[in-house]
């Protein structure tokens, strides 16, 4: 097989382990071609700083006093050789303060609480990568996250995980006060790592699990939704495209194409670009309805959820219910028995 089949697919190895945090394991792998024996050691761990390195990355403003420890200036953008690497280097010392207070709420948190509904240990969570690259993030003032901000975060994170309701085999919802909170520092043109390095209306292009990009604005045309933002992923950022998004109106079929305007027909939401909705096969603006209303093509306001055509809030433990979609987690049955009325919220521990 091709020297460079090979290489591809260990590329592709590497980004998918990363993108499931395992990106240190990925961090040293190397791959060297059959005609060169035994193959040549690995390259350091330190890459080459980019023009800008000069100074000394330090925490944001509002983050707290560093703590002691050393942490590597940003890596090169582009891998030497055959040497695949995360985009956010390995770091030594101890993780920014406010990066540890955040992830420990977005991942800790909720794998201890589910532990504690089900039983058994809290098992793997990225906690410690979020915490290593979101440091790193801040260190090198490509970001900025507020005091106050991981604070209500913090405060709707155990809010959320009150009870045991709310356990299921996927991770927990994260509220929306824990959306927007890592704010981007870096003009048009600048090295970035991830979207969220950039500022508000510009994107990483180019950036992935492995590889840096430039903060750009969005385009017309071209290609799109071809990876996944290492930061947004780990810091569980799930709306971060509103604010960054690649295309001047929609991503669609992996491409960006015009959006389609309000009234205009539409077969899917993503037809009608940021803030559209399909509504009937027409592209909708209207804001999206509250608990009681009828649901807007099937969505409803962040909290609720479309049952039966209207918007309704979950239910709590131990309500009736009839699907899933009911409950804040789960419509739970007797063994043995798959759907139709007799079931009640609450949680499920692991995939029926």
């Amino acid at each position: 097989m091709p020297v460079s089949t090979d290489r591809d697919r260990l590329r592709r190895l590497c980004a998918a382990a990363l993108i499931l945090q395992l990106g240190a394991a990925c961090g040293r792998a190397q791959r060297s071609s059959p005609d060169d024996g035994a193959g040549a050691a690995p390259p350091p761990d330190a890459a080459a700083p980019p023009p800008d390195a000069g100074a000394t990355a330090t925490s944001s403003p509002d983050a707290g006093s560093s703590p002691s420890g050393t942490w590597p200036t940003p890596a090169a953008d582009t891998p030497v050789g055959d040497e695949i690497a995360p985009v956010y280097p390995k770091a030594e010392g101890a993780p920014d303060p406010l990066a540890a207070r955040l992830c420990e709420a977005l991942h800790a948190l909720p794998a201890r609480r589910k532990a504690a509904c089900c039983g058994g240990g809290a098992g793997f969570h990225a906690g410690a990568e979020c915490a290593r690259a979101l440091s790193f993030a801040l260190r090198a003032k490509a970001v900025t996250v507020s005091t106050d901000a991981v604070g209500r975060c913090v405060e709707a994170m155990a809010r959320s995980l009150e009870g045991c309701d709310w356990v299921a085999p996927l991770a927990a919802p994260v509220p929306p006060a824990c959306e927007g909170i890592v704010r981007g520092a870096l003009g048009e043109g600048a090295r970035c790592r991830s979207s969220l390095e950039c500022a508000d209306g510009l994107r990483c292009d180019g950036a992935g699990p492995t590889d840096a990009g430039i903060c750009r604005a969005p385009r017309a045309a071209g290609p799109c939704g071809l990876s996944v933002d290492a930061l947004a992923a780990v810091t569980r950022q799930t709306r971060y495209a509103e604010a960054h998004p690649e295309c001047r109106g929609r991503c669609a079929g992996r491409a960006c194409a015009d959006g389609v305007p309000p009234g205009g027909r539409c077969e899917a939401h993503a037809d009608c670009g940021r803030g559209g909705r399909c509504v009937d096969a027409r592209c909708s603006d209207a804001p999206l309805p509250a608990v009681g209303a009828a649901c807007l093509g099937g969505l409803c306001a962040p909290g609720a959820r479309c049952v039966d055509g209207r918007c309704a809030a979950p239910r709590a433990e131990g309500e009736p219910c009839v699907r899933d979609g009911e409950c804040r987690a789960a419509c739970v049955r007797p063994a043995g028995r798959a759907g139709g009325a007799g079931g009640v919220c609450g949680m499920r521990c692991a995939a029926p």
